[in-house]
């Protein structure tokens, strides 16, 4: 019965606990980083000297962008007073309208996978707003500070002009 004892006192369970506590921490990857629910702080686009241009979702830009531990994601970001429709049907919009709705709001979803070693996590998307982004890769770098994420683009094309984008997200859940 002495055993019982020595083997439940009070430095032994809160060693054991401390062992648990930090075996458990410890086994956390990058990739489980990503795993929730994150709202959009802000969206740069800058030039390849750094210079910082104007983003197509305005100073206030809204979005939200999941991952889950399955490896699915999807991403949603806008501008945050959109243009609304004359008409209550969505199909009845003007042109004028209709490219105003597409140039103030990105979607898509599909796959994600994290190259630690390389700090990049690529998204693999199924399916888009924008038509050609579905069936294609995109590859982020990414940062992890205090509950919140960076990721930044490679260069690429945006209204006939050479940007990276660069966005910061905030974990909610």
């Amino acid at each position: 019965m002495q055993w019982l004892k020595r083997f439940f006192s009070l430095p032994a369970i809160a060693a054991a606990m401390l062992t648990f506590c930090c075996t458990t921490a410890g086994a956390m990857t990058e990739a489980d980083k990503f795993v929730g629910a994150w709202r959009l702080v802000s969206a740069e686009y800058r030039s390849d000297d750094g210079a910082l241009i104007e983003s197509p979702f305005g100073a206030e830009p809204e979005g939200m962008l999941m991952y889950d531990s399955f490896g699915n994601m999807s991403v949603q970001i806008a501008g945050k007073n959109r243009q609304r429709f004359a008409a209550s049907d969505r199909l009845a919009g003007t042109g004028d309208e209709i490219k105003s709705a597409f140039e103030s709001y990105t979607a898509y979803f599909g796959r994600y996978s994290v190259d630690e070693r390389e700090r990049i996590v690529t998204h693999s998307i199924r399916q888009a707003l924008y038509p050609n982004g579905a069936g294609t890769d995109l590859r982020r770098f990414y940062n992890f500070a205090d509950r919140k994420l960076t990721l930044r683009t490679p260069p690429f094309l945006l209204g006939g002009k050479t940007v990276i984008g660069v966005l910061l997200w905030d974990k909610i859940r």
